[in-house]
């Protein structure tokens, strides 16, 4: 019986050619495919863990507020600052009618010391009574810190009427003043006449802008404050204003920065024999216990802004123990290296892996 056979004839060159070509195409594709799914996995992951970091630092942030908070409406002042310990009952020292107000230790300080809160949250208390005021009449404190930065004859009485006309009710200018035509003229808003209201508000003051962008070492949010009375209270100047105070070399405000932190200052008596200085500051204007109105500044480590809330204490208030007059965010120009706070108050932990 005959058999048969069946050749198989392989398959043209250029056909096989062509087959591996489209393999090679089709893995191409998929493989773009993946490498674009990949990207946009990752920066959907990298975006989610940016969101989750700064929700995280928002709920820190607000929960350095509301302990601040709760310290200011719980724990009381010494000389020192606010106190954050449970202390026991002390008998002696200096007092004011029966409020103890002589150092306990664990203060936080009231000049502007930067503090570690919660997580990344920084944060710092400054007290009023160590910031120049914008709206005192006499404005005497402020026009000798113009003068001080600024020894240009005439500019400090100048940006002085200036803020005058700007607070005032009337509408009689100033020898270096302006009114309502003066800004018109010069496309500006025209003056509130009445106080400023917050320290930035004094950008709107005709001629003060441009000063100010002049001397960019003068740190209004710092040291400039929308009081209307002028104190003095050694304890709570900030390091950075006092070398430029009236009467104040760099070198004697270091020592008395130094003082302070041995021991803060008890008396005007006190000050003037330890610091060695004599300031042309009233003697009535001086004090030596933190007021009751002060700024909180918050910021999240590294962070170029800072949220500022001016407070006003009102402990003797069943509702509100506190009121906060303003808040407004700045930019920041202070150290992310601030002390631990004494007590149990703020967490240590070390901010999440990212």
């Amino acid at each position: 019986m005959r058999s048969w056979t069946v050749n198989k004839r392989p398959a043209p060159r250029r056909q096989r050619g062509f087959a591996l070509m489209l393999a090679l195409g089709a893995m191409a594709i998929v493989l773009s495919l993946a490498a674009a799914l990949d990207a946009y996995v990752s920066s959907r992951v990298e975006q989610a863990t940016l969101i989750r970091a700064r929700l995280r630092d928002n709920l820190d942030m607000y929960s350095t507020r509301a302990t601040v908070l709760f310290l200011l409406g719980t724990q009381r002042y010494t000389r020192a600052g606010l106190t954050t310990t449970e202390e026991p009952e002390a008998r002696g020292g200096d007092t004011i009618g029966e409020l103890r107000i002589d150092p306990v230790g664990g203060e936080i300080l009231l000049d502007g010391t930067a503090y570690a809160g919660v997580g990344r949250t920084r944060f710092a208390l400054q007290d009023d009574a160590g910031m120049i005021p914008l709206n005192s009449e006499s404005a005497a404190q402020l026009t000798d810190l113009v003068g001080r930065v600024d020894a240009t004859e005439g500019v400090a009485a100048a940006l002085g009427d200036a803020l005058a006309d700007y607070r005032d009710n009337n509408t009689t200018k100033r020898l270096n003043g302006a009114e309502r035509p003066e800004y018109l003229a010069a496309g500006l808003r025209p003056p509130a006449n009445a106080n400023l209201r917050s320290a930035p508000e004094l950008l709107e003051v005709m001629g003060w802008r441009e000063w100010i962008a002049a001397h960019p070492g003068l740190r209004i949010h710092d040291w400039l404050s929308p009081s209307e009375v002028e104190s003095f209270n050694p304890n709570v100047v900030p390091a950075s204003l006092l070398e430029w105070l009236p009467g104040l070399s760099p070198a004697q405000a270091e020592d008395i920065i130094n003082a302070r932190k041995r021991e803060p200052f008890r008396s005007t008596t006190d000050f003037k024999a330890r610091a060695d200085v004599e300031l042309p500051i009233e003697e009535d204007s001086y004090r030596f216990f933190p007021s009751d109105t002060l700024v909180l500044s918050l910021w999240t480590e590294g962070s170029a802004h800072a949220e500022l809330h001016r407070l006003h204490l009102s402990p003797l208030d069943p509702q509100d123990p506190w009121q906060v007059e303003s808040v407004y965010t700045v930019s920041r120009n202070r150290q992310d290296l601030p002390y631990e706070v004494p007590g149990q108050y703020f967490s240590s932990r070390a901010p999440a892996a990212r």
